[in-house]
């Protein structure tokens, strides 16, 4: 029999509604792997023992009675500490917000209980999510699974490292330059960041996006999870203006790879390991390439030889964060500067120097970004790139890092393929490619606006063709 760790989401889900599996016995085996290798991953900084025991009892019972739970029955979920639960701390990875609690349910959250998840805790993650590693003076330092002394990437790197462990099956996560997508690359998961709006935000706790790059997605360790996940928690709220209708179901379309293969064939696609102005390690990228080629052939996909020139993401990317963090915290941080890491600091410290014509050269280049992927899109269905330039960095964390030889900044170690899609509102998902040095890397499959499906069944072929490792080493039985 499949240990349970073993097993993906869906299966667990399917399993307790059918009966065949307990909630309680699920949540026990996550519990116990949790105390076995958090102290060495520090990925989980709250948990609720009691409220997610009471949970699991319910639905078991609710089983018994012969009630339909729901999609996600009896599947422990741990949520990115940047999220709302209510009743569970508020900190945004912060010692000024240390002592705030949650109450509320963010929209995300809500749809999931709904769904029959046992929340059973808090994921770590970055002060207010801004830097590419998990590191925060409130929670410490959190570590990749594959090599505890590399970083499991940020900003959802508790989420990935719990799942990579095999710590829960499935967590929460939000991406507003790659923070789904670069941790997935580097601790060997899928990663879907879904067209901006898919999923909406703008709970009572949980303001909507005032840049419109950051949105909600999921941490999990099958592209049938991620499906699952994004129609349970896809649709629209009143308090989101941004928010997209429910897209139809996307788990039949990668459940049935005949039909993905459908979807995909003679499809138009284009490589680039630059995007104009990146730059990739040798090593990472003919491994990508070689994932790249494999899922090209696999899905009847034609390659076709474009140029891929987008212009740099640059600082305009950060100053489109500018207005979410001057709106909703900015009063108290800057009250409270010595308690913020030097990142959110420098964000803090930033915000009165600010002006009109900062904010629209940001706005310009993100035009500008619109425009060049627009042009791209009238020539492929399909763009595939390295989700990261190089394998995951030392877990403390760096502020700067050499690629290909050449020095760079934060941004364009970690993010140079993933930030563009979110000042243009892409789908994107980051697929396992295969190991550079024992750590993983990612492919990334990115396609228009609403076309989030392509991006899934991508994945789900991918997944079939070259089955990718569930967990990481340091996470077998």
């Amino acid at each position: 029999m499949t240990p349970l760790t073993h097993r993906d989401a869906w299966e667990l889900a399917d399993g307790v509604r059918a009966g065949e599996l307990r909630a309680t016995d699920i949540l026990a085996d996550c519990l116990a792997r949790i105390e076995a290798l958090n102290p060495t991953l520090n990925a989980v900084c709250h948990l609720d023992v009691d409220g997610a025991s009471a949970r699991a009892a319910e639905i078991d019972a609710a089983v018994v009675r012969g009630e339909d739970p729901g999609p996600f029955a009896g599947v422990p979920v741990g949520v990115k500490e940047l999220a709302q639960v209510k009743g569970w701390p508020d900190t945004h990875a912060s010692l000024v917000f240390a002592a705030e609690v949650a109450p509320h349910d963010n929209p995300e959250v809500a749809r999931l209980r709904a769904a029959g998840a046992v929340l059973t805790g808090l994921t770590t993650a970055p002060e207010f999510g801004i830097p590419s590693f998990t590191a925060s003076r409130l929670h410490g330092v959190t570590r990749n699974p594959w090599d505890p002394s590399r970083t499991p990437g940020g900003s959802s790197g508790g989420s990935a490292a719990a799942v990579a462990a095999g710590m829960f099956p499935v967590c929460t996560g939000s991406d507003g330059g790659g923070s789904i997508r670069i941790p997935s690359s580097y601790s060997g998961l899928p990663g879907m960041k879904v067209t901006f709006g898919r999923i909406a935000s703008g709970g009572p706790a949980d303001p909507f996006d005032t840049g419109l790059t950051s949105v909600a997605g999921p941490m999990v360790r099958s592209v049938r999870d991620a499906a699952r996940y994004l129609d349970v928690t896809g649709g629209p709220s009143l308090t989101d203006p941004t928010s997209l209708p429910k897209a139809p179901p996307y788990e039949p379309l990668v459940a049935d790879l005949d039909r993905a293969r459908d979807l995909l064939a003679g499809r138009r696609v284009a490589w680039s390991a630059t995007l104009g102005y990146a730059r990739t390690e040798g090593a990472v990228e003919a491994c990508v390439r070689e994932a790249a080629e494999a899922l090209v052939t696999a899905a009847g996909l034609e390659w076709r030889d474009v140029p891929v020139v987008l212009p740099r993401p640059g600082r305009a990317w950060g100053l489109l964060s500018a207005p979410n963090l001057a709106a909703w915290r900015y009063e108290r941080c800057a009250q409270h500067l010595e308690d913020l890491d030097i990142l959110a600091r420098a964000s803090v410290e930033s915000l009165p120097r600010l002006r009109a014509e900062h904010l629209g050269r940001a706005v310009r280049r993100r035009h500008e970004l619109l425009v060049a992927s627009a042009a791209l899109f009238e020539e492929v269905d399909l763009l595939l790139t390295p989700t990261t330039p190089t394998v995951a960095y030392a877990a403390e964390g760096v502020l700067r890092g050499v690629v290909a030889g050449e020095e760079t900044d934060l941004l364009y170690l970690s993010a140079p393929f993933t930030a563009p899609f979110n000042m243009t509102g892409q789908p994107a998902i980051s697929l396992p490619a295969g190991l550079v040095d024992g750590m993983p890397v990612g492919l990334q499959v990115v396609a228009r606006r609403l076309e989030d499906e392509l991006c899934l069944a991508a994945g789900a072929l991918a997944e079939a063709t070259r089955p990718w490792p569930k967990l990481a080493p340091m996470a077998a039985p």
